[in-house]
């Protein structure tokens, strides 16, 4: 090899390896949001449009049985957020029959979640 590429051969490299890295960078995923965690956001006063962007992010599913939905309310869950709850797990429904499967619902803490097929919850909409 000629020393007159070998300069542009290794900034070449350089280039590629320091660009390849940089598509390497993960964003992590954020953690999940679970119902006791929205108890006590609510119980501490933060804003329903606050929590309901928490739910966005963290991109679960809640399935909440009636008497649950009214327990929360009791505990001081904004009727907003539990609305909103409740909407986009019908809309999930719609767009992810296999929801319909218990099977497909994880349940922790005495409450069942789910991820449907990897994309955003906030991505439902009507």
């Amino acid at each position: 090899m000629t020393p007159r590429l070998v300069v542009p051969l290794f900034c070449l490299l350089l280039t590629l390896l320091t660009g390849c890295h940089a598509h390497r960078a993960i964003t992590p995923e954020p953690p999940p949001l679970t119902i006791p965690q929205i108890v006590a956001l609510s119980q501490q006063g933060v804003p329903a449009e606050e929590i309901i962007a928490r739910i966005r992010r963290s991109g679960l599913l809640y399935r909440l049985l009636p008497n649950q939905v009214e327990r929360l309310r009791r505990k001081g869950v904004p009727r907003e957020v539990l609305d909103y709850i409740q909407r986009q797990y019908r809309l999930a429904l719609e767009r992810y029959p296999e929801l319909n499967d218990w099977d497909n619902w994880t349940l922790y803490e005495g409450y069942w979640y789910a991820r449907p097929g990897g994309d955003e919850v906030d991505e439902l909409t009507e």
